[in-house]
């Protein structure tokens, strides 16, 4: 059975006496994606005011193509920096010891796990998309799970762990869909304060998503949807 509330109570509780490397863990990954959008941001500024000063905006092809480029590595440098950060919230879920810094480090080792699986389900969600709004909006809750499952179990290939996502999201989308509404709040709240209130409800949310993970799993394997062996590779 799918509680939201248990999962965040147990968030609450895994996070108690153990928020500092989360926090800085965000603060850290926060500051990268924020000092790499930030050309991006710029060039679409400057389009905007070229625009309502109806003015050419200044962009060449190339700066076009070097601007695409960068879009491009800064995906692949936030998929690494998302799957260092699940990797320390697996961790902290599997055991109440303390967590290092040399833990959100040690989650860098699995980039190219990281790149793979993110692209790949990347690029499912985008096709389903590109059919209608809808399906693309189900399949992401259905492949949502594939970055948890690759970075839990080392063996498992990523096509095989967006099988496996889709098998343990049955029946779980919408609440998976309704379980992220309920940080919404929260979320206004804490960019109120310069957006400061992010670096301890980012930690609360992921947490508490994988503590729906695990549930989920567990559930998908009582019920016969997959089996131990699946996990396997």
């Amino acid at each position: 059975m799918f509680d939201r509330s248990k999962y965040k109570k147990y968030a609450r509780n895994m996070l108690k006496r153990r928020w500092t490397v989360p926090v800085l863990m965000t603060l850290f990954c926060i500051a990268i994606i924020g000092f790499l959008e930030f050309p991006d941001f710029k060039d679409f500024y400057s389009e905007y005011i070229a625009m309502m000063q109806m003015a050419p905006s200044g962009l060449s092809q190339d700066s076009s193509f070097y601007s695409e480029l960068r879009s491009f590595l800064t995906i692949l440098i936030e998929l690494v920096l998302v799957y260092a950060q699940i990797y320390v919230y697996i961790k902290m879920s599997k055991s109440p010891d303390p967590i290092y810094g040399k833990d959100f480090i040690q989650g860098f080792s699995n980039w190219a796990r990281a790149i793979l699986a993110g692209l790949w389900e990347l690029l499912w969600t985008f096709l389903w998309m590109l059919l209608f709004i809808i399906p693309g909006f189900v399949k992401h809750y259905a492949y949502s799970q594939t970055k948890y499952l690759v970075t839990e179990f080392e063996n498992l290939s990523v096509t095989k762990a967006l099988r496996v996502s889709m098998a343990i999201t049955r029946g779980h989308k919408a609440d998976l869909f309704v379980m992220d509404l309920s940080f919404l709040g929260w979320m206004i709240l804490a960019m109120i304060p310069c957006g400061l209130g992010l670096l301890w409800l980012v930690p609360y949310r992921e947490m508490s998503m994988i503590n729906a993970y695990h549930s989920m799993l567990k559930e998908a394997v009582t019920l016969g949807l997959i089996t131990k062996e699946d996990l396997e590779g």
